[in-house]
């Protein structure tokens, strides 16, 4: 016992010394060692011992020359390279390798031009003694290397950073692989994209031509998806997610055959958010020639079941040329009835413009393919399609066709059906790379409701029809919708429908008529409709490069001023719960103070209270709460108004002013000429009872009794309502009646008529007439 504890003391001692001594007389044994087992010229630093890892020597600052046939660049720097020698050997004074332990080393793997590797050369000289059956330690281990490759004098841009990989050769002639690393590429800083893991036989000497030379089991760790595109691609392709997987490879290596399966998560566009637990499983088969550097990949059915292609809704095949040096390679997804419903989840995370709570039935039917070269190209086409959009009647389409050509998504026009009757007929142009969406869209007699709820989920409803609801709608549409927001353009006609004005009390009901719109204008040439019980016939445009965008020409056969101010009650007075108290200010809604209107009013039939006063015209330029009036035109059943004024707004009650000319005006017998203003505010009877008018007045051939008519008269008036009893002022009267002139003034009495006070000389006259002849109210 004391001898074997004494045993294993002293080996305990010499292994925790053995690294500080110096084993530099070895030095020229252990470089012809090494250049025997690895055909090359090693050169090297300072030599230790080592004892727990070996027997054997730990080297510093290796560097291994390359073979002339596969170029000038070393083979391998080695900072720290660590030889495992047989130990009978070494008691004998020899050194004889056993393994070699490299440790963040850096390789460079080349192929000549004539087709052959520098590391098969190097592996195929390493090998097991014949009498030894198994090897259980490997001949040669890589700790955190660096693997370059280099195709004759060209290096390539996919390297492997940190890279275990341990080589065990059998005396059968196979040399087993256990390896673990990450792609990498030179262009791109990172630690690699991606991390793969796996084990593989590689057969020097197959039992057949066309046996197995290499068998692999091999698998990708749970990777960013985004960092797998960057290797193959150079760049982010935009689209991230997790990816996983396992293959096995098996075969020559100029065809070698590989069959495993892949794992995808959370697969979404880089700018959206991911959807945790959606997970898409494939199953794969590829064929791999590491001769000529191609790769052509397949999926499979997820189970074995499924023969045909029927069974199979979406098959996937990857192909890549060169990928060792100038990598070309491209994606075919191939749909057979494809369901919809399981491909929208995708669609939506890869950033496609869809709205909200859409869900669709149907299938899809074609093929679209990407390559690293000419990007996106295919078509489909969707068949028995139903889109469901939460508060949006159905869509259906029984077939719509759609190509793709690098960024650009076309769509070829499709009939769609709806519950609410007529069709639309719609397709477009989708930019995947600016997001910009162009569609063009023809309805037919479609439900105007309809057609604003469709649109406004899919990309906003035309404003122009915002007002609009109930009746019909046919026109042909187009909008494009960048990210700021959709522009329409389009024209048609609408019939029976029924419009909201802000600022009307009633909806003008069965309007019909027809449109033109764009980015900057909207133009309703012929326009009909009724407000209350008035008809109307009317033209509207609206253009923002205007001084006064609205214009409105308004064209009504018969209406009652009287009942058009009450219609008009929320645009002419406030309409809130405090409005009736004296000291309130009146809230001006946003419509009111952007108006910003001119146009032409006409009355061919126009009446007060019923009575019946004449066609009515007037031009006007409404600017927020300011309405201006001008060219005021009203032809009374005898004698003419013509005038101009505002009306202004910004009050609880309208206000008005009023400059104006009567002219043939018949009263007491003959005819009056007014000219003045009139000043007045609130509505109906409250505004006549606020009037207050003054100006000049003149006549001729008046009557007052007792008397002969006056030849004429000239003066100035004032006229206002005491409650509801008019008051009328007459001053610097001037009369003349046959040769003689009079002078005087006058006014309305109690009893409703006109008195005149005149005077020539000391002669005096008191004349009399009718204020409202018959009594009725002007």
């Amino acid at each position: 016992m004391r001898f074997v504890l004494g045993l294993v003391g002293l080996t305990l001692l010499i292994g925790i010394a053995a690294p500080y001594l110096d084993a530099g007389a070895f030095r020229g044994s252990i470089q012809n060692a090494l250049e025997q087992t690895l055909g090359r010229k090693i050169e090297i630093g300072q030599v230790r011992f080592t004892l727990f890892t070996g027997p054997g020597f730990t080297l510093e600052r290796v560097t291994v020359q390359e073979d002339p046939r596969y170029g000038l660049e070393p083979f391998a720097f080695i900072p720290t390279l660590e030889v495992r020698v047989r130990l009978d050997k070494l008691l004998l004074g020899q050194i004889r390798p056993l393994g070699l332990r490299m440790v963040d080393a850096s390789l460079n793997l080349t192929k000549s031009d004539d087709g052959t590797w520098n590391a098969v050369a190097l592996v195929e000289r390493l090998g097991a003694p014949r009498r030894t059956p198994f090897n259980f330690f490997p001949a040669v281990e890589i700790s955190n290397g660096r693997v370059d490759f280099q195709l004759g004098t060209r290096k390539s841009t996919f390297y492997l950073t940190d890279t275990d990989l341990s080589i065990y050769p059998e005396s059968s002639g196979k040399i087993y692989f256990k390896f673990e690393g990450s792609p990498a590429r030179t262009d791109r800083a990172g630690n690699g994209f991606g991390h793969l893991t796996g084990t593989a036989n590689w057969y020097l000497k197959p039992a057949a031509a066309s046996g197995n030379q290499l068998e692999a089991d091999v698998n990708l760790e749970p990777s960013n998806l985004s960092e797998l595109s960057t290797l193959f691609q150079g760049h982010d392709l935009g689209v991230h997610g997790n990816i996983s997987g396992h293959v096995v490879i098996s075969g020559p290596f100029a065809s070698l055959h590989a069959l495993g399966d892949m794992r995808l998560d959370d697969v979404h566009r880089w700018d959206l958010m991911p959807s945790p637990g959606d997970t898409l499983r494939v199953r794969f088969r590829s064929q791999i020639d590491l001769e000529k550097h191609t790769l052509d990949l397949a999926t499979l059915p997820l189970s074995s079941d499924n023969k045909s292609a029927a069974d199979n809704p979406l098959m996937l095949q990857f192909k890549a040329n060169n990928f060792m040096t100038h990598p070309s390679w491209s994606v075919l997804a191939s749909m057979h009835k494809a369901p919809l419903p399981a491909l929208l989840p995708l669609g939506r995370r890869m950033g496609m413009a869809l709205p909200a709570g859409l869900q669709m039935d149907g299938a899809l039917d074609g093929v679209i393919g990407f390559s690293n070269l000419t990007g996106l190209e295919g078509g489909v086409v969707i068949t028995n399609a139903v889109a469901n959009i939460p508060n949006v009647p159905p869509l259906r389409s029984a077939s719509a066709s759609v190509t793709i050509s690098g960024s650009k998504i076309h769509i070829d026009p499709a009939i769609l059906q709806s519950d609410t009757g007529g069709t639309l007929r719609a397709g477009g142009d989708f930019d995947l790379a600016n997001q910009n969406l162009t569609a063009e869209i023809n309805a037919d007699q479609f439900s105007i409701a309809a057609f604003k709820q469709t649109t406004n989920a899919w990309f906003g409803s035309p404003h122009a029809l915002s007002l609009m609801s109930d009746g019909k709608l046919s026109g042909s549409f187009g909008v494009n919708f960048p990210p700021a927001g959709p522009v329409w353009s389009g024209q048609g006609q609408f019939n029976n429908v029924t419009m909201e004005v802000p600022g009307v009390g009633l909806p003008v009901r069965g309007l019909q008529g027809k449109f033109t719109m764009d980015e900057e204008t909207f133009d309703l040439p012929h326009l009909s409709g009724l407000i209350g019980d008035s008809s109307f016939t009317a033209s509207y445009r609206y253009a923002v490069s205007a001084k006064h965008p609205e214009h409105l020409h308004l064209q009504m056969q018969a209406a009652d001023l009287s009942a058009l101010e009450s219609d008009l009650a929320p645009t002419i007075s406030d309409q809130g719960l405090l409005s009736r108290l004296p000291f309130a200010r009146r809230s001006i809604p946003a419509w009111l103070a952007s108006r910003s209107m001119e146009g032409e009013l006409d009355i061919a039939q126009c009446s007060v209270n019923q009575m019946p006063i004449g066609p009515l015209s007037t031009h006007f330029v409404w600017q927020g709460t300011s309405v201006q009036l001008a060219e005021l035109k009203l032809k009374l059943p005898s004698g003419k108004l013509q005038g101009s004024g505002t009306i202004a707004l910004s009050a609880r009650l309208p206000r008005y002013r009023l400059n104006m000319k009567v002219d043939g005006y018949p009263w007491s017998g003959g005819l009056l000429k007014l000219a003045g203003t009139v000043d007045t505010s609130g509505m109906g009877l409250v505004a006549l009872q606020h009037m207050e008018a003054s100006g000049d007045f003149s006549g001729v051939g008046l009557t007052f009794s007792p008397g002969d008519p006056l030849t004429n008269i000239t003066g100035r008036f004032s006229f206002a309502f005491n409650g509801t009893t008019p008051l009328l002022k007459l001053t610097k009267v001037q009369a003349r009646q046959g040769d003689e002139d009079w002078v005087g003034e006058g006014g309305s009495s109690n009893d409703g008529k006109v008195l005149l006070d005149l005077a020539n000389g000391e002669r005096q006259v008191h004349l009399a007439a009718d204020l409202m002849p018959g009594g009725n109210t002007p």
